[in-house]
């Protein structure tokens, strides 16, 4: 947990820093709120002028992006575009709000949308939080470690011994506390995916979510989901989750991701999935391989 408040420490220090290069005796703030009053007044017009006016004395990204929605709203899309972009530029980095703010509505169609969201995503990547991925990928080892002994004890002693039973509960135990984990995070920074601490790290979180119970499944579902939207999360993941839930509501898969043990063949087979004539392509879809192949190397 030290490194969890490392990073709210971090984040406390930066936001002040970027206060104080605000020169408080300068009328920043007054012509800001009265541009936030003239918003909430549907006062687009006088909006746009006191927020423009502000900008001598600073330029906060949370600033230029209320500004992009003042232009957005006054009918004025090509300055919204603008100063969104500009707050992409100077930090603003909540890329999946953008696909929701109501203010934006008008927008969201177009290469200039297309470019704006591009931008918002590449900026995400190069920001990487690194010591929360650093702390996220300290959960990684326990993770994996001791489902490598399940398999290992599957194929000596079966289902149906004392040890693989000892063994799973210690399993379970670690995957209840790991979710926990992955709980605060969300609530304190948002959905660690790609965007915000990279490849590996995202690739234990989605394992964490993955392992985790039903429930936690269907409240991660969405994030993932919104995520691989953004660009933030690899199809596949989401293709092996969607399958877990199917599964666990005792509903055939979609894209055969799970497997269970059968003792009589001593080897892993597919858990019954929907359509199987059009498996492969519904894999393909989602970067997955072909079935066939898939079993091959589980098995080998």
């Amino acid at each position: 947990m030290k490194k969890i408040t490392l990073v709210i420490i971090i984040v406390f220090i930066y936001n002040i820093y970027i206060f104080a290069q605000i020169d408080s005796n300068k009328p920043y703030f007054d012509l800001m709120r009265i541009a936030d009053s003239s918003y909430k007044t549907g006062n687009f017009e006088l909006a746009i002028r006191y927020a423009n006016q502000a900008l001598e004395y600073g330029n906060l990204e949370s600033h230029l992006y209320n500004l992009g929605c003042y232009y957005s709203l006054n009918g004025d899309p090509d300055s919204a575009i603008y100063f969104i972009n500009l707050a992409i530029n100077n930090g603003y980095r909540n890329c999946s709000w953008l696909t929701k703010d109501a203010d934006l509505a008008t927008l969201r169609y177009g290469t200039d949308w297309e470019n704006l969201m591009r931008n918002c995503v590449e900026k995400s990547r190069q920001s990487t939080d690194t010591i929360l991925a650093d702390y996220i990928m300290t959960f990684r080892g326990n993770e994996k470690k001791y489902r490598l002994k399940i398999d290992s004890l599957l194929k000596d002693t079966g289902i149906h011994s004392r040890a693989y039973d000892s063994l799973w509960k210690l399993i379970d135990s670690i995957d209840k506390r790991n979710i926990q984990v992955i709980d605060s995070i969300v609530e304190l920074r948002g959905f660690p995916d790609i965007c915000m601490v990279g490849e590996k790290a995202a690739y234990t979180v989605f394992l964490i979510v993955q392992h985790a119970d039903l429930s936690s499944h269907q409240r991660y579902f969405s994030m993932i989901h919104e995520s691989m939207e953004m660009g933030c999360f690899k199809k596949t993941h989401l293709a092996y989750l969607t399958d877990r839930i199917l599964m666990n509501s005792e509903f055939k898969q979609l894209f055969g991701t799970q497997l269970s043990w059968d003792e009589s063949l001593n080897k892993y087979t597919i858990i019954p999935i929907i359509d199987s004539v059009n498996i492969d392509i519904r894999r393909k879809l989602f970067g997955l391989i072909p079935l066939n192949d898939y079993l091959q190397r589980i098995n080998h």
